[in-house]
């Protein structure tokens, strides 16, 4: 026992006394005291004097860091323990600020690796670094003004705009999206002028979508502007979203036809982006699983308006089997569409714990605002929002067994026939009840509600058995 206690303190002797090795072996952090010089172009080189570099060239990294925190790495051209000399590498050019498409000036902050991290050098020791053949002179670098960048093709950002006419009108021809608002530039152009029919060449100021203006889009990570400029229910963002999702067709033949079609496949500049297009049949994918397919005709289902043209609203964006409008952000596939709906004069229906209305023969129905349970809203650009392979058309997001379809549709008009000429019948038996979607269930009209697994059927699988106290 004694023995196997002194081959232990023997161990751990040495595990101490290896520790401080180990840690000297590391040696100290490296320092920066020198850069030289203060000013230099992308290709140059640059002396950076300072202690605890290694003297194995391959062994050091130089690090640039940018304003926004961005950074590029380099390997010194010679080393020793107090010098390298680097080469500032073409990466550096993507940390340098951009204004009126040129790169200018940029202050960068220097770190090296030398077995350990050096500080970031402070403003005093961080040179200016120019674009490259623009020099290491004065303001502008050496006559310059800045290297002309982004200029590989005549329209380098690939946003349907040449790079001349941007810097026209102002929009940075490096940017797609110059104003930050997740739409590109060319698409906020050409809806402009889709709008401002008198625009030449440009509508540039606002109230129009702006490719210079943030406010009519929305700040990351929100998903919805809340503008509608051509007043089709499908907001700026929501267009260009559809618009990106469908491929981002551009055809400039089409451009400046009102109430025939855009330049755009989708555009907030008119309600007819496609008019001529008929809109498909969607590839449900129930029959592959065992499920049958939706029993509404497409493309007739889309029409909601009942006439000859395709309107925006109309078409379906991500192929689910229902229209855009449906899926909007003011449209009946979010649930914070029913609060307003039930509350609509002529129409009041209170939460389904509050009240029951009707007696059919299955009993009271409660099809109001359903808050027990959460649900998922629909999406104008997102086929199968709950991932479970359906498409959403098909898919039923209360689980009561009633299709979106079924249920999303007659909001709109009245796809079961159970009524007249397009339009829900009086439900309960009363005028004074107003237009209520409904659907004909046994030669009964049962109110629905795509957010109520009790509407239209009080019986449904996914129906509560027990309604909770009131609020």
């Amino acid at each position: 026992m004694r023995r196997v206690l002194t081959i232990c303190l023997f161990a751990l002797a040495a595990v101490l006394v290896a520790a401080p090795a180990a840690l000297a072996a590391s040696g100290p952090a490296p320092t920066i005291t020198r850069v030289k010089p203060m000013r230099v172009s992308v290709g140059n080189l640059l002396t950076i004097t300072g202690s605890h570099f290694k003297a194995q060239r391959t062994r050091n990294t130089v690090i640039f860091r940018g304003p926004n925190g961005r950074t590029a790495f380099a390997k010194p051209r010679r080393s020793t323990t107090r010098k390298l000399v680097v080469r500032v590498p073409a990466a550096v050019a993507r940390l340098l600020r951009l204004s009126g498409s040129r790169q200018r000036p940029t202050r960068l902050k220097l770190r090296v690796l030398s077995g350990q991290f050096s500080k970031f050098t402070p403003r005093r020791l961080s040179p200016v670094v120019t674009g490259v053949g623009d020099g290491d002179g004065g303001p502008g670098g050496g006559g310059g003004g800045g290297t002309v960048v982004c200029d590989s093709s005549a329209d380098h950002d690939g946003d349907l705009l040449p790079n001349t006419l941007e810097l026209a009108i102002g929009t940075d021809p490096c940017l797609a999206d110059t104003d930050g608002d997740q739409m590109s530039d060319g698409w906020e152009y050409w809806s402009s002028k889709d709008l401002n029919l008198k625009a030449v060449p440009y509508p540039g100021e606002r109230p129009f979508p702006n490719a210079l203006d943030p406010s009519d889009g929305a700040a990351a990570p929100a998903k919805f502007s809340n503008i509608d400029f051509d007043g089709d229910g499908l907001t700026t963002l929501e267009e260009y979203r559809a618009w990106r999702s469908t491929g981002s067709s551009f055809d400039a033949s089409q451009a400046g036809t009102p109430g025939l079609g855009s330049a755009l496949g989708y555009s907030d500049g008119t309600k007819y982006s496609r008019a001529t297009e008929v809109p498909g049949v969607p590839a449900w994918r129930g029959p592959s699983l065992g499920l049958p397919a939706p029993p509404q005709a497409f493309p007739a289902t889309y029409d909601l308006h009942g006439d000859a043209p395709w309107r925006d609203d109309e078409r379906d964006a991500d192929g689910d089997g229902l229209s855009n409008w449906l899926e909007s952000a003011g449209g009946p596939g979010r649930v914070s569409y029913w609060p307003g709906y039930w509350a609509v004069p002529g129409r009041e229906v209170d939460a389904w714990k509050e009240t029951a209305y009707c007696a059919p023969p299955e009993g009271p129905q409660r099809p109001g605002e359903f808050d027990v349970r959460p649900f998922a809203d629909l999406d104008v650009a997102d086929p199968d929002v709950d991932g479970d392979t359906l498409l959403d058309g098909e898919d039923d997001q209360d689980n009561d067994d009633y299709s979106n379809i079924t249920e999303l549709y007659e909001v709109s008009y009245d796809l079961d026939n159970n009524g007249l000429l397009r339009v829900n019948p009086a439900w309960c038996g009363g005028a004074a009840a107003g237009m209520i979607p409904s659907i004909d269930r046994g030669g009964v009209d049962w109110a629905i509600n795509p957010f109520n697994p009790c509407a239209p059927d009080p019986n449904s699988r996914s129906c509560p058995d027990y309604i909770p106290f009131e609020d």
